[in-house]
C-alpha cells in the first residue's frame, strides 16, 4: 500500500511541474571575438530590426498542439547590443548622426525540437540580413547558420539557451569580422 500511495504521490508531483512548464526562455548571447577593423575614427550609425513573422524562439513539434516558447527578453533589443558592443570593439564610433547607416535584420531564429524514447533532437536555424548604406552605394548581405543539437531525455530549457546563444555569438562574429562588410564601411566615411 505505501508503494502505491508513493507511486502516486511522485506522479501527482510530476504532472504538476509538466503542467507548468515555463512558456519563456533567457537569452544572452556573449560577445564574439572581433577583430580591430579600422585604426581611423569611423562613425556608424547603427539599427537593428526583427523581421521575424512568429513571435516564439522554440516550438516543440512533437506535441499536439505545438508547444511554443518565447524569450524574455525583445530580441531586436537583444540584437542591437550585441551588434553595437561588438562594432565598438571593432574600432567603429556608433553615431546617430553618421552618414553611414547599418541596419542588422533578425529574419530568422527558431529551433524546432523533437523529443523521442531515445532523447531529443533541436535544430535551431538563424538568419540575419545586413543593409549597410552611405551618400552613393549600399551593401547588403544575409548570413546564416545552423546547429544540430542531441541528446539524451527530453530538451531542457538551460541547453537550448545555451545553444542558441552559441549560435548567436557565432554568427554575430562572423558579420562583424566579415572583411567585405567592414571594406564597405571603411570606404564609405
Amino acid at each position: 500500500m505505501k508503494i502505491i500511495v508513493t507511486f502516486l504521490a511522485v506522479s501527482t508531483l510530476l504532472m504538476g511541474c509538466a503542467s507548468h512548464s515555463p512558456d519563456k526562455i533567457a537569452l544572452g548571447p556573449e560577445q564574439p571575438q572581433v577583430q580591430v577593423q579600422t585604426s581611423q575614427l569611423t562613425p556608424l550609425a547603427l539599427t537593428a530590426s526583427d523581421l521575424r513573422t512568429v513571435n516564439y524562439v522554440v516550438r516543440y513539434v512533437d506535441t499536439k498542439p505545438q508547444r511554443l516558447v518565447g524569450t524574455f527578453q525583445d530580441m531586436r533589443s537583444v540584437t542591437e547590443q550585441l551588434f553595437r558592443k561588438g562594432f565598438a570593439s571593432a574600432g567603429y564610433q556608433i553615431d546617430p548622426a553618421s552618414g553611414t547607416t547599418l541596419d542588422m535584420r533578425l529574419e530568422q531564429l527558431q529551433t524546432d525540437v523533437e523529443n523521442s524514447m531515445l532523447g531529443f533532437e533541436a535544430i535551431t536555424n538563424l538568419a540575419i540580413s545586413v543593409q549597410a548604406s552611405n551618400s552613393s552605394h549600399t551593401f547588403s548581405k544575409r548570413y546564416s547558420a545552423t546547429s544540430r543539437l542531441k541528446g539524451p531525455f527530453s530538451a531542457d530549457f538551460a541547453t537550448l539557451e545555451l545553444d542558441i546563444n552559441k549560435l548567436l555569438t557565432q554568427l554575430s562574429g562572423e558579420i562583424i569580422n566579415d572583411p567585405e562588410l567592414n571594406q564597405f564601411l571603411k570606404q564609405a566615411k
